[in-house]
């Protein structure tokens, strides 16, 4: 299968990425900079939502048929499975010792309204 920019493939992928660090970033990452524990982490994590970002936009500025597209979309594909592994195994282990179960409600709830909000704002 051939994906090619402006393709559905490659539209909801988009959407999905940048709806998905709109929403993390407001609440998630910009709570847990208030935590000396976990400040470090979350601004790691907000520089790897702004990688994601522009190779993005590189794939949205390059013809799909060349080998420079292939190339930037297997970067970007290495650097969101790396993102979310980072996630995964450090970043929520260490956001689960300095948020209240009440605050992780919170924010686990604000952030899937605004991943929605987010996604109707790109339809």
């Amino acid at each position: 299968m051939t994906v090619k920019v402006g393709g559905e493939l490659f539209d909801r992928t988009r959407r999905a990425l940048r709806a998905h660090a709109v929403a993390e970033e407001m609440n998630f990452y910009r709570p847990l900079m208030g935590h000396e524990m976990t400040v470090e982490k979350s601004r790691h994590s907000v520089s790897e939502h702004k990688e994601i970002d522009d190779l993005i936009e590189q794939l949205e500025a390059t013809d799909p048929s060349s080998s420079g597209w292939l190339a930037t979309a297997q970067k970007l594909q290495h650097l969101v499975t790396h993102h979310l592994d980072e996630e995964e195994h450090e970043v929520f282990q260490v956001a689960g010792k300095a948020l209240s179960d009440n605050d992780k409600h919170q924010l686990a709830t604000s952030y899937r309204q605004e991943m929605e909000r987010q996604l109707d704002a790109m339809a």
